[in-house]
């Protein structure tokens, strides 16, 4: 990667809105699960937050981090909005513990702050999370293992999944079983024939027959197969119209299998789309913003030859995607920070 060194001021800009991404995005996580009460006062939440994050909104450069990072990320949302939802009004199965799983309802509290929808990301490459609060108490159904929620149809759930279901026709072939709710919102549509699920874990699929899809009227229209997603995705998959991926927990955990899965499906002509891909994509970009960053700072191949974790090796693959590109204004660079020009890299 050849960068004219004349961009190195804009490149520290782009390196600095990366590490305000990151720090935004940690404290907003950060007050939401482990605050000791994450609770907000509408009126006076930006006092809240700023102290938790410690932030003095009496100083402009704090000032400005939270007027432009952290305010536009917090929003009021209604239950009414998931009131009329199909799954949360039909499929309400009793609870349920064993085999290593409960199955059980959760509850946010008012005024309790949770993440509804993926990240929101500017022309600037500025991410602002996506959190919310309800009023009233609202309850969603969960799993979960080990004291962590691995899977729910909390708000988050529902909005992360919208656009992909209602682009869903055909035949649907869905990694990754969870509570149903993706296989079942799908399968509700008179447009898509069948919905078949990769599930790899025999007791998730089996509290989903047993609990779940027996309040489901369209039941025969839908198919499960054990089998390791990405063994599945090697195969013939000509008879899909539409792929739905989702088996990674967040973003972090989910771009290694994300690349992976691009790899594999490379040369296969059926219509993709991932959960959390925006947040997925921002955390390529990361990737990408410090491979440019070390160019700039002089690295060479040498550099990129030892790997000790995933994320060391996608830089590293990064590096050598990238290594005979030149890079002479600043619109170079931004150009190969986009979502499009990530996907090809792949």
């Amino acid at each position: 990667m050849r960068i004219d060194q004349r961009l190195k001021k804009d490149i520290e800009k782009l390196l600095l809105d990366k590490e305000m991404n990151i720090a935004s995005a940690d404290g907003l996580f950060n007050f939401c699960f482990y605050s000791s009460d994450n609770r907000v006062d509408p009126k006076h939440y930006a006092d809240e937050v700023a102290e938790y994050l410690d932030l003095n909104l009496n100083n402009d450069e704090d000032k400005l981090f939270f007027d432009t990072r952290i305010a536009p990320s917090i929003k009021e949302i209604t239950e009414k909005v998931y009131q009329d939802n199909y799954y949360r009004k039909n499929i309400n199965p009793k609870p349920y513990k064993g085999q290593g799983y409960e199955l059980t309802y959760l509850t946010v509290k008012p005024y309790q702050l949770l993440p509804y929808d993926d990240i929101d990301i500017d022309d600037n490459f500025i991410e602002v999370s996506r959190l919310g609060y309800f009023k009233e108490e609202f309850e969603y159904l969960a799993v979960i293992k080990d004291d962590i929620t691995w899977m729910s149809t909390d708000p988050n759930e529902i909005n992360t999944m919208r656009d992909s279901i209602n682009e869903a026709s055909g035949d649907v072939l869905t990694f990754g079983l969870g509570l149903g709710y993706f296989p079942i919102m799908c399968a509700i549509k008179p447009n898509v024939s069948s919905v078949t699920i990769i599930e790899k874990d025999p007791k998730i699929i089996d509290i989903f027959r047993k609990h779940i899809l027996p309040l489901f009227e369209f039941k025969d229209k839908i198919h499960i197969i054990q089998d390791d997603a990405f063994n599945f995705a090697k195969k013939d998959l000509k008879r899909y119209g539409y792929l739905f991926i989702d088996i990674w927990h967040n973003p972090e955990d989910g771009l290694p299998m994300y690349l992976k899965f691009k790899k594999i499906l490379k040369d296969k002509k059926i219509k993709t789309s991932y959960w959390l891909e925006k947040s997925i994509l921002a955390m390529y970009r990361r990737c990408m913003l410090t491979v440019i960053e070390e160019s700039v700072n002089g690295a060479t191949y040498k550099d990129y030859l030892k790997a000790k974790n995933e994320y060391d090796k996608i830089i590293n693959e990064l590096y050598f995607k990238t290594e005979k590109m030149s890079f002479n204004s600043i619109d170079d660079i931004k150009e190969i920070l986009q979502d499009k020009f990530l996907r090809k890299l792949v």
